[in-house]
Parts: C-alpha cells; structure tokens; sequence
C-alpha cells in the first residue's frame, strides 16, 4: 500500500475521532451535566417533601399544643399577675383610683384588706369609699366588673348625700343634688406561689 494512503487514511481517522470528540465535549457532556443537576434537584426536593410530610403528621399534635397556650394566655389574664400580694394591692388601688377618676367620681379613700388564701389562690381586695351620681356609680361598677383582670365587687353600700339648694327668686322649690356617698370592697385573685 502507499504510505501517503495511509498517512491520509490516519489524518482521515484521526479527524473523525477529533470531530467526535469535539461533539462529546461540546454537546453531550453540557447535557450529562445538566441531567446531573436535575437528579441533585430531584433528590433535593423529594428530602423537602418528606420533610413536609413529617411535619404534615404531626400537625395535630402542635394545633392542640397551641390551643394549650391559648387557654393558658386567657387563663393569665384573669388573675392578678404580680409576684407578691402587696404589689397586686397596690396595682388594684392604681386601677380603682384610675377608673373612679375616669368616670368622673371623687375617690376618697382606699384600704388594703389583708390578703388571704383561698385553695390554690390568693385573695386581694381593696375597701373603697367614694362619691359620685348614680351614672359614676354605673360607670365605675362597670369597668371594674366587665375588665381584666377578673374583679368581684363586694360590700356594697350606697348613702345619698342631701345637698339643698337655696330657693331659687320667685319661690320655686329647693333641689336636691344627686349625689352618693359609695362604699364597697374590690377583689381579684393572684395565683398563689
């Protein structure tokens, strides 16, 4: 055979393998490399539906541990939540105080009646005297009654207070203010302990 053939059948050969590397290099592996990415992102994402999953069984579970907190937060807002019974008073005068002023009533004295304790509770209650007209009254009654934390009234005493007017020119009849004289005892319970 003719060396020159041969040398031409060598380069022909040796083209054809460089094309065809040329073609892996070019085509084929940017596509193994992307086929390699999306098996990385399939098994990435089935971890997260798995994980999903777990947390999907165990909703149940944390849907009843928050309603447990919630009826806890609720329950904490009933009480007096002080850690002891004389800062618990003393917040329960500051509230009166503001209530009685809010409504337009004159607070004239309040007195701590010593705390005591009752089963797993602690009793706190202020003796109140004040004067005011029956929508004060109301107002105050009301406040206290309807707001948090959970506040009983006890002991209450009302006294009309007769103020007379002078008669008026021309002989109309003298009025009598309305005006009370309010005494009762405010109690809210604290979580002993």
């Amino acid at each position: 055979m003719n060396p020159l053939m041969n040398k031409s059948r060598v380069s022909a050969l040796a083209l054809l393998i460089g094309a065809i590397a040329l073609i892996c290099l070019g085509v084929v592996m940017p596509l193994l490399k992307i086929g390699s990415g999306y098996a990385e992102s399939i098994e990435d994402l089935e971890f997260r539906l798995q994980r999903f999953r777990q947390i999907g069984t165990e909703k149940d579970h944390w849907l009843r541990r928050l309603e447990e907190i919630r009826k806890k937060g609720q329950e904490a807002e009933q009480f007096i939540s002080r850690d002891t019974a004389a800062l618990a008073s003393a917040d329960l005068q500051t509230l009166i105080k503001q209530t009685v002023t809010d409504a337009g009533g004159e607070l004239i004295s309040t007195q701590v009646i010593p705390e005591r304790q009752e089963e797993q509770f602690t009793r706190i209650a202020v003796k109140v005297r004040m004067t005011g007209n029956t929508e004060v009254l109301r107002k105050v009654l009301h406040t206290l009654e309807s707001g948090n934390p959970i506040l009983f009234l006890e002991n209450l005493n009302l006294r009309p207070i007769r103020i007379a007017r002078p008669q008026a020119p021309g002989g109309k009849p003298a009025t009598i203010a309305d005006r009370l004289s309010i005494d009762f005892d405010v109690v809210g319970y604290m979580r002993a302990g």
